[in-house]
């Protein structure tokens, strides 16, 4: 009888309790959220260059990236560089396979950060938020096979006039991205480097023709590259 008197207690006491837990993890989760929720609102197309190094461009849905830095034009490419990998919080640190190293923060209007290569060349970059990509802007991809050899191709396309806000010593703002493209006005121009395409078997990287559409381009001695244009990370 004695136990029966007391039960009543014992559950209050362990009522009383959970309601304790379940307020401490409610008040857990409710501070992580904003965070999480932060995060998960900066999505888009961002272009922009890095420093002297090379163009940039990323393509973010706000918890995965995928990021693009060459310098080719369509004369010459000598650096085209893939980065894949998750948006943490407001950051992105990743190291891709050929060991280049990018670490940025991300804001609703930028990416910001620093590219390093494997070589040491290092570089701040500021990659901007396309307002209106459409389907004519923002990094483009593709990913083909000719003769049992794959390759990868990469386009960076800005608007024209668009600017960055370059960072670095001697960097002043509202420098026109379009002010060091090839002079041939027609056609599909691309930001100040950024079109190459590289040999995945030998890693060597072959100059793309400049784009006469969105749809493909045919580099002489290899084949027919079909576009896919990268958005909120998907491409």
């Amino acid at each position: 009888m004695t136990h029966l008197r007391r039960s009543p207690v014992l559950i209050l006491a362990l009522i009383a309790l959970l309601a304790a837990c379940s307020s401490a993890d409610t008040s857990s989760a409710s501070s992580a959220a904003p965070a999480a929720t932060a995060a998960a609102l900066v999505r888009g197309e961002f272009v922009g260059d890095a420093g002297d190094l090379a163009g940039i461009a990323l393509s973010t849905n706000g918890r995965q990236v995928i990021g693009y830095l060459c310098d080719g034009t369509g004369r010459h490419v000598s650096l085209a560089q893939w980065f894949m990998g998750p948006v943490t919080g407001t950051g992105i640190d990743i190291t891709n396979a050929h060991g280049a190293h990018l670490v940025a923060t991300v804001t609703d209007q930028a990416i910001v950060g620093t590219v390093t290569l494997k070589d040491g060349r290092s570089a701040p970059f500021t990659a901007r938020l396309l307002p209106d990509p459409g389907s004519t802007y923002g990094l483009f991809r593709s990913e083909q096979t000719f003769h049992g050899v794959r390759y990868l191709g990469g386009w960076i396309l800005n608007p024209p006039g668009f600017a960055s806000a370059r960072v670095g010593a001697g960097a002043s703002a509202g420098v026109s991205l379009t002010a060091a493209l090839l002079p041939d006005p027609v056609g599909f121009q691309p930001l100040r480097g950024g079109i190459g395409i590289i040999n995945e078997q030998t890693g060597a990287l072959i100059v793309s023709p400049l784009l006469d559409n969105l749809v493909s381009v045919t580099v002489p001695g290899v084949g027919t590259f079909r576009l896919t244009h990268c958005l909120r990370a998907r491409c």
